[in-house]
């Protein structure tokens, strides 16, 4: 909710402040940096904190960072308070991941795609009140204010079950991996975990492409109106949210490399019905198939990465989060400075082509 209220108020906060476009995009850059540097930080910090209390300072740090945006006053404290708020979620992401990996080996099944579930439902959430503040009015800085003071009575409420050191202890090897050297702590000396983080990669290239330049293709290129453009993303996320609490259940039945296999071809197919269905439904409508499609690949991905036998969680799902976090940072300007050269269309095929490697990676990812 944190992220969702403060992307709610963006036009506000660049009004107040004055911010030309490149301004913006240059103080927004600012959330990716931190947040990958979250991913070389974070696994120090677990180690001598716990991933629960290291998860809990980043929760209370990002409501906390939400609080800071709304009262920024130039652009250049913009930029340190959005380097802040991606340290903060960033922190947040790694640990809020180790801790479902351990619940979900606890229980003994697939979980992890529902927990990413209620993220959705906390976008959702954070987008409405916020388009609600918004209507009445409300300035950005007293309501990210209350907001604020609301996540972080949720925090203190609940994470008071999280678990401790126990979800920071590294998976068990297989009896003849435990023969084997043991690895050092680089991402090359582990193939496995390098796929895994590719297929992570191109899923959020591919979010990061419907979340930036779904609304301006079905308006210069299909001539929506500017109401229903819009559409695009929310189907998306939809999709996303329903194929999310769904997935756990797709996940037992048919186990995760089946299940990415039939993920990255729904989510490809529905990137190409919205590029060459020929009119706004059909593109609408594939943009929803794309979120029913990649709702599960992610989680999917750091799932394995969390249990992978013999390293550390934070390490491994650190180096994987950064990963995804390259893929939907690099998408939407990738994706622009592509389109000015061969056009929108055609630029937009690249996610496509990118859901469909995830095909040949699932036989390096999944065991």
């Amino acid at each position: 909710m944190a992220l969702a209220t403060w992307v709610s108020r963006i036009p506000a906060i660049e009004h107040r402040l004055g911010l030309s476009s490149a301004q913006l995009g240059l103080a927004l850059l600012g959330q990716p940096v931190g947040q990958v540097l979250a991913t070389w930080i974070v696994p120090t910090l677990v180690e001598r904190f716990t991933s629960a209390s290291v998860g809990r300072a980043g929760a209370v740090a990002s409501a906390g960072a939400v609080v800071l945006l709304g009262l920024a006053g130039s652009f250049v404290a913009l930029i340190g308070c959005m380097l802040v708020f991606g340290l903060a979620l960033g922190a947040l992401d790694i640990t809020m991941n180790m801790q479902g990996v351990a619940v979900e080996q606890a229980y003994g099944r697939a979980i992890m795609s529902g927990l990413h579930g209620l993220y959705s439902v906390g976008v959702l959430a954070g987008a409405l009140l916020g388009s609600i503040a918004a209507a009445l009015s409300i300035s950005p800085a007293a309501h990210f204010l209350g907001m604020a003071g609301a996540l972080v009575l949720f925090i203190g409420l609940g994470t008071r079950w999280l678990l401790g050191a126990e979800a920071d202890v590294a998976t068990s090897p297989h009896p003849d991996e435990e023969r084997s050297a043991v690895k050092p702590l680089r991402l090359r000396a582990h193939p496995m975990l390098v796929a895994v983080g590719m297929i992570a990669f191109c899923s959020m290239f591919a979010e990061g492409a419907v979340d930036n330049w779904s609304g301006v293709f079905l308006h210069q290129v299909r001539h929506a109106s500017l109401a229903v453009a819009p559409l695009g993303t929310a189907l998306c996320g939809t999709g996303m949210a329903l194929g999310r609490f769904l997935g756990d259940g797709v996940i037992t039945r048919h186990g995760r490399l089946r299940t990415l296999v039939g993920a990255s071809l729904l989510a490809s197919g529905g990137m190409a019905l919205a590029l060459l269905g020929g009119t706004v439904v059909t593109g609408v409508a594939g943009y929803g198939i794309l979120g029913l499609g990649v709702a599960t690949i992610v989680p999917i991905a750091f799932t394995i990465a969390g249990s992978t036998p013999s390293l550390p969680p934070a390490w491994s799902l650190s180096r994987v989060t950064a990963m995804s976090y390259v893929g939907q940072a690099t998408s939407p300007a990738l994706i622009g400075l592509v389109a000015q050269g061969i056009g929108l269309s055609w630029s937009l095929a690249m996610p496509t082509v990118l859901l469909l490697a995830i095909l040949p990676l699932t036989r390096y990812a999944v065991s």
